[in-house]
């Protein structure tokens, strides 16, 4: 079933720097929603019985991720959550949003199964924070579909041509991130993809992995995988 996105003329932006235009626009658009459709990829086939987005801006990913779980749940901490609203109002889309830090989210533990974190952790320093939080909200067994930037030469002259540092854009890298998945023992990285698909990951432009929460009684062994 191919990736659903909302017409642009009723997808609010949730701030100034909101990069939803290029994934409308005719020379990014590819590129955008390519890289967007490998991190739901990540999600699998099942549906979930409650789903978290975490850092869900715009709300452009959320009519898709509610054909892919009987409740869905979302934050970000921009104040935007009535234009998104609207937007779900009219794709008649039901969820419930939440003004709130990733770092303290007012859920109980265990609440999810799932969990998607698209373009967020790379804005983050306090990784082993985040990845701690997101253990604490999830089961065991639930799925974590986490996409972010390759730190790199051509994503690093990207951003400055758009106007942006990219360190202060981006502090923490891929490698930043994917180390931070490693030492938290509650999660297992299960499987690693990067966009382009034949490129390495060193020019690649972005990464999407999925993480499998654990029990905790084992610290887990990593068997990513790098699908080709």
């Amino acid at each position: 079933m191919p990736l659903y996105l909302p017409e642009r003329s009723i997808v609010p932006k949730s701030e100034f720097d909101d990069p939803i235009d290029y994934y409308y626009r005719p020379l990014t658009s590819k590129v955008y929603r390519d890289r967007l459709e490998i991190s739901m990829s990540m999600l699998g086939d099942e549906r979930s019985q409650a789903l978290l987005e975490v850092g869900y801006g715009s709300g452009l990913l959320l009519p898709e991720l509610a054909r892919r779980t009987r409740r869905l749940v979302a934050i970000d901490i921009h104040g935007q959550a009535d234009a998104v609203y609207r937007m779900l109002e009219h794709e008649h889309v039901k969820a419930d949003l939440y003004k709130a830090s990733l770092y303290e989210m007012p859920f109980a533990d265990s609440e999810f199964d799932a969990i998607a974190c698209f373009s967020v952790l790379e804005h983050m320093t306090d990784l082993d924070a985040a990845f701690l939080e997101f253990a604490r909200v999830t089961c065991p067994g639930a799925v974590l579909a986490l996409g972010f930037p390759i730190r790199n030469l051509i994503t690093d002259s990207f951003f400055r041509v758009v106007g942006y540092n990219p360190r202060k854009l981006h502090p923490s890298s891929h490698r930043d991130i994917e180390q931070a998945i490693l030492r938290q023992p509650l999660l297992r990285l299960d499987r690693i993809r990067t966009f382009p698909k034949y490129l390495p990951t060193p020019i690649g432009l972005y990464v999407s992995c999925r993480c499998i929460r654990t029990d905790g009684r084992v610290r887990p062994i990593v068997d990513a995988v790098k699908a080709s």
